[in-house]
This record gives C-alpha cells, sequence and structure tokens, in this order.
C-alpha cells in the first residue's frame, strides 16, 4: 500500500505540471486513485494465485470416474467362458453398475484413510467425456502433486486387470503446466510421466492379491481414450476383467464382489503408497471430504476448448 501512495504522489506531479484547472484537477486525482487500487487489486489476484494461502493445508484429492451411465450401460457381464467372447455379449449385469459399485467402495476406503475424494457420478446419470474430463480437472486444480484420477472400466474381454495411460508423448511439463492453459485434447501430456509411475504402484499393489486361487494378473497398454487425454493429474483407466486359468476358462467372473472388493483395496493400497511417494499430506486440521462434480456449473478448468 505504502508503495502506490508514493507511486500515486509521484505519478501525480509529474501529470499536474501540464494539467490545467482545478476541475481538471480534482478529476486527474480521482482518476488516479482508481488506477491505483484497481492495480492494487490486480496484483492481489496475481500473488494469490500463485501462493498458497498461509498455514492452508496441503490436499491429497482423488477423482473416481466410474465409466458409462444413463443410457450407455457398457459392456454385458457375467457369463463369460473364453478369451474369445465378443464385447457385449456377457450376463445379465451391465458395466454402468459394476464400475459404480466399485466407485463407491473405492470412496469409502480411501475417506477413511484421510483422501478427498471426488466423483464423476454418484447414480445413474449420463455424462460425455469431456464432461469427465472437466470435473476432474476442476477437483484437482490447486492440488499440484497431491492428486490421481482413476477412470473405472469392466470387461469380459482378456484375464486380469487392465490399466491404460495415455499414448499421447511427454511434454515435460510436468506440474510446471499447472499455472498454463494446456490444449484441451491432449492436457494429459504434461503428466503423462507421472501416469506411468502411478500405474507402476496400481500394478505392483496388484501383485499382492490373489483371486480364483491365483494372483491378479495386470497389463499395461498405452491408448489415445477421450476424457483421460484431456486430464490435468496422473491418470489411469483401469479396467477389470475376469480371472481365467491356463484353459481360458474363467474362475472367477468380474461380477463377484469378492473379486471386486480385492480389487479396490488393492486400489486403495497403491493410492495410499502413492500420496506416501508424492510427500502430499492432508495436514492437521484438515478434514477429508467427498463430493460429486456431476452437478451443472463445472468449467472446464486447466485446459482449453479447441
Amino acid at each position: 500500500m505504502l508503495i502506490l501512495r508514493r507511486f500515486e504522489r509521484r505519478v501525480g506531479e509529474e501529470l499536474r505540471r501540464t494539467w490545467i484547472g482545478d476541475g481538471s484537477e480534482r478529476a486527474l486525482t480521482c482518476a488516479l486513485r482508481i488506477a491505483c487500487y484497481g492495480l492494487l487489486g490486480w496484483l492481489s489476484v496475481a500473488w494469490a494465485g500463485g501462493q498458497a494461502p498461509a498455514g492452508a493445508p496441503a490436499r491429497f484429492v482423488v477423482v473416481l470416474d466410474a465409466a458409462h451411465g444413463g443410457e450407455d450401460g457398457g459392456a454385458r457381464l457375467g457369463s463369460a467362458t473364453s478369451d474369445s467372447d465378443a464385447p457385449g455379449q456377457g450376463g445379465g449385469e451391465v458395466e454402468k453398475n459394476v464400475t459404480l459399485a466399485m466407485s463407491v467402495r473405492l470412496r469409502s476406503l480411501l475417506m477413511a484413510r484421510g483422501f478427498q475424494v471426488v466423483t464423476t457420478r454418484e447414480g445413474n446419470v449420463s455424462l460425455d467425456a469431456d464432461a469427465r474430463a472437466q470435473i476432474a480437472n476442476r477437483a484437482v486444480a490447486g492440488a499440484g502433486n497431491g492428486a490421481a484420477c482413476l477412470i473405472l472400466h469392466a470387461t469380459e474381454m482378456g484375464s486380469g486387470v487392465h490399466l491404460f495411460v495415455s499414448s499421447l508423448a511427454p511434454t515435460g511439463l510436468g506440474t510446471t503446466g499447472l499455472g498454463r492453459f494446456l490444449p484441451w485434447k491432449t492436457a494429459q501430456s504434461a503428466y503423462v510421466s507421472r501416469s506411468l509411475k502411478l500405474a507402476g504402484q496400481v500394478n505392483s499393489a496388484l501383485e499382492h492379491v490373489s483371486a480364483g486361487g491365483g494372483p491378479i494378473t495386470a497389463t499395461l497398454k498405452r491408448a489415445s481414450l477421450p476424457g483421460l487425454d484431456s486430464m490435468t493429474c496422473p491418470a489411469v483407466a483401469i479396467e477389470i476383467a475376469p480371472i481365467r486359468g491356463g484353459d481360458r476358462k474363467v474362475l472367477t467372473e468380474v461380477t463377484d464382489p469378492e473379486y471386486q472388493t480385492q480389487v479396490v483395496e488393492a486400489l486403495a493400497a497403491a493410492l495410499l503408497e502413492w500420496k506416501t511417494d508424492t510427500g502430499a499430506d492432508l495436514g492437521p486440521g484438515s478434514s477429508p471430504a467427498s463430493s460429486s462434480g456431476s452437478g451443472p456449473g463445472a468449467d472446464k478448468a486447466g485446459g482449453r476448448q479447441p
């Protein structure tokens, strides 16, 4: 404030040398003060945008995106018998219900461990890929390293758990991209390297879990996925498939509640390890929270529409 006072005085003295008339001088003084206080407001916003409030606890935010919903039921699950089954030819359960059930279970486990959890949907609602990325980006804005986004899918194809990370080339921006506008369709490129590390944590956690008499195998793939490619956080798409034996016969169905619980617990363990590795801490006095970003008014933070 003192600096602005001095700035106002010095500029005012210089301008008054060429400004004629008492009325004009009063108008000049008023305009100058408005400009100075406007500058003060701008500086305050700029400083607040680049600095965390003193004493504010660090956040660790997890976004859970239960795939499908509404009229989009996804694959039908529950009666696969071989690896050649075509998508959508399963039994009576639909993928959207399985992914939502897993999201709800995982949210409860994470909240009990002190995470802040944001879900893209809490019920049978329809969301397009952009809306899901929009919710995720808004949730993790300002979280820095303390964030992770998981997209949950289920399938009758293959075996075990399939992990997908964006196939975009890493830009090397890391967390420096947080203060920039990133192209909407390729925003994940700034986070691909950390997404691969997150996938490694998930894979490690799954190695310690067994289902159907054997370990849960995980495979990592790179793919360009709508929504995932626009997320401004370490993000992994996780697709749960049946557990199969050596003859490709199903040992454990995707719809098995115990199997789903084992996968969810492994994901919670992976995220806890991820949180520890990133050094993020909720800090004293903070409280875990869960919210759904599926309501109106969410904006596309962190990315820019083409």
